[in-house]
């Protein structure tokens, strides 16, 4: 608690003391008069009910320091699960992209070893075939050209 809020002091039977002497002087005997014990009686009731709100008084101010406390806490805890998060989704971004480019390596590593079985088994890849495939293009559009000019050969001579 703050050092300026409110302090308790206790002094035991000082204070009954000092009243059971002022009442003796009083009314001249031990025994209080029922005035008296009424008196005393809402004297001891008004300082139970100013001790109440002295207490209430400091539950308070407790309370709010604890409550106070506790927001600092929650806020502390919320940073740290939020970097907590963040570490994790990067974490997860990392794993990720490693295993996609381990899949990827992976993928490219099995196509190349059944290119290579393949090509030992004599099966033609794919990129010979697109090779061949030109070449026979080339082939036909030259025999076109010389299907024509045997053509306009024969056309000449008849």
């Amino acid at each position: 608690m703050s050092d300026d809020g409110p302090s308790i002091n206790v002094t035991r039977g000082k204070r009954a003391d000092k009243e059971k002497k002022s009442k003796q002087a009083q009314s001249g005997s031990d025994l209080p008069g029922a005035m008296e014990m009424a008196s005393g009686l809402a004297q001891r009731a008004r300082e139970m009910w100013l001790a109440g709100l002295g207490a209430l008084s400091v539950v308070e101010e407790a309370g709010t320091q604890v409550f106070d406390a506790l927001v600092e806490e929650g806020k502390s805890w919320e940073e740290q699960r939020r970097k907590q998060q963040k570490q994790t989704a990067e974490q997860v971004k990392n794993i990720t992209e490693e295993g996609t480019q381990a899949v990827e390596a992976v993928e490219e590593r099995v196509r190349n070893e059944v290119n290579n079985a393949l090509r030992r088994i004599g099966v033609p890849h794919r990129d010979d075939i697109d090779e061949l495939r030109h070449q026979v293009d080339a082939l036909s559009e030259k025999m076109e050209q010389l299907a024509d000019a045997i053509a306009e050969q024969q056309d000449g001579d008849a």
